[in-house]
Parts: C-alpha cells; structure tokens; sequence
C-alpha cells in the first residue's frame, strides 16, 4: 500500500458520496413531482403514486445505507497512514544503525526493535483489513438496495405504460428516475472495485 492509493481511496470515497447524495436527492425530487402529478389526475394515476411513494421510500433507505461510507473511510485510511510511517521509521532507524556501524549488542537491539516493529506493522495491517472488509460489506448492502430501486423503475415503467393516456408524462419523470438509480448503481461498483483492489493488495503483501 502506497500513499498514491490511499489518495484514490479518499478521493473514490469522496467522490462516490457526492454522487449518491446528487442523485438521490433527484430520486426524491422526481418522486415528489410524480405524485403531484397523480394528485391532479386522481385515481386514474392511483397505481402510480404507489410506485412514486416506493420510490421515495427506497431513496431514503439508500440515504440511511450510504451514511456509513464517508465514516468508515477515515479509521481506514489512518491505519495505512500509521503503517507507512512505522515503514518508513524502521528504513529511518537501519540507516543510522548501519552507519554507526554499532557493536554486537547494538546490533542485537536493533534485530529485537525491528522485530517489535515488524509486529506492530502486522497488527495494524489486520486492523486496516478488518475495517476494508467492513467497508465492502457496506457497499454490498447499498447496492442490494440499488438492485430493490431499479425493481421499483421497472414498475415505474410498467404503470406509466398503463397510464399514457392520461396525458401526465410519466414516462418521461420515470426514465429519469431509471438514470438517476443507474447514476448511483455505477458509482457504487466503480468504488467497490477500488476497494476489492485494496483488499487485493492488503492480502497479498503487494
């Protein structure tokens, strides 16, 4: 782990919750203004309003899934951060033992501290392993709830369809809801890959 992919952590990180938080910010909108299109048709539009309420329902729940995103980054990105430094203290350290060209039983400290470092570098390695696991978990629940918001578009569809001839266009507010799911969808597994990339290396020592 380098400091260059710790970067594109946070910035995925960053990037990934704004999108999510653009987008369903138009599901709700487009929601809303669904349903005051099924208030002034009436029954006519009842099946509809149901998918509309879905739809702002699921949003939320998106939200609320979403939230943890941003949070869990920071403890991940500090425990890389700490191994770096210990990395980087321990090269620091040899240095100035080989240059002191230190006797027998400084040599032997050394060996013993790098040893303590090397074990301390392992622990946090794990902790920052625990805590990615933890994170892609999270992003696998959010796009289970990606793949519930695309159902609820497809029966968005299915009931403007029904209603075309109502003369309320809402074909048109469901395909944009569809494109602002899909704008979420992508931007999830965009950033779960980056993740899986992480683990991938944090696993195999790269």
């Amino acid at each position: 782990m380098d400091i260059q992919r710790i970067m594109r952590i946070m910035d995925a990180s960053y990037r990934t919750c704004r999108t999510i938080e653009y987008a369903l910010h138009e599901i709700d909108r487009r929601a809303l203004n669904a349903m005051v299109l099924v208030k002034r048709h009436g029954n006519k539009l009842a099946g509809y309003g149901v998918v509309a309420q879905a739809f702002r329902e699921q949003a939320a729940h998106l939200k609320e899934a979403a939230a943890p995103l941003q949070h869990s980054t920071a403890p991940l990105v500090r425990a890389h951060m700490h191994i770096l430094q210990r990395r980087r203290n321990a090269e620091l350290f040899c240095r100035i033992a080989e240059n002191a060209r230190c006797n027998a039983r400084c040599a032997d400290f050394v060996r013993q501290s790098e040893g303590s470092r090397q074990r301390g570098i392992a622990a946090e390695d794990a902790d920052a392993v625990v805590i990615l696991r933890e994170l892609v978990q999270t992003v696998a629940r959010l796009q289970e709830g990606i793949a519930e918001q695309e159902y609820v578009v497809t029966n968005g569809r299915i009931e403007a369809a029904l209603s075309e001839r109502s003369g309320a266009p809402l074909m048109r507010v469901s395909h944009e809801m569809g494109v602002a799911v899909a704008t979420v969808r992508d931007a999830i597994w965009e950033y779960r890959s980056e993740l899986e990339g992480v683990l991938h290396e944090s696993s195999t020592g790269i």
